[in-house]
């Protein structure tokens, strides 16, 4: 078992991603990974990935949202005390995080090492609100949303 630290970009820790497996999957990037953590992640064989972005270098852990019989797992969160992260909070990208997680080898699609996703504790929160930053304009188009302006045929 090891434990990485760094930015957490596109958490799904709190709720399973669902778009690629109908019974969902907890995943987390570690990026912006410092030369201490490069080594970590090299000794246990991860894949080290830099898309030239803000990620920097990072690696992805998952780990399925249901074991092997079925039943419905939870990913550990807890703030920089250990106490349980609220869940009503995200996780935001940007936000220093450490997480636990196993290394684990695999032979399909040419081999590597998984990181099996354990706990995750948020050192640093920048939280995720949802939604988008646009707000009205002044001024601007103005849809009629009127019933009775609609033309019907007679």
């Amino acid at each position: 078992m090891g434990v990485i630290s760094g930015q957490a970009y596109w958490a799904h820790v709190m709720v399973p991603n669902t778009k690629f497996n109908p019974d969902g999957e907890y995943s987390i990037e570690i990026c912006n990974l410092d030369d201490a953590n490069l080594k970590i992640a090299e000794a246990d064989g991860l894949t080290i990935k830099n898309k030239d972005d803000e990620r920097g270098n990072f690696v992805t852990l998952k780990q399925y949202a249901k074991d092997r019989n079925g039943t419905q797992r939870a990913i550990p969160v807890t703030d920089s005390q250990l106490k349980p992260f609220p869940n009503e909070k995200r996780i935001g990208n940007g936000s220093a995080v450490n997480a636990s997680y196993f290394p684990k080898p695999y032979t399909q699609y040419g081999g590597g090492v998984k990181g099996y996703l354990n706990k995750v504790q948020v050192v640093d929160l920048i939280e995720f609100t949802g939604g988008d930053a646009l707000t009205p304009v002044q001024g601007g188009y103005v849809a009629n949303t009127l019933d009775d302006d609609i033309p019907f045929a007679s």
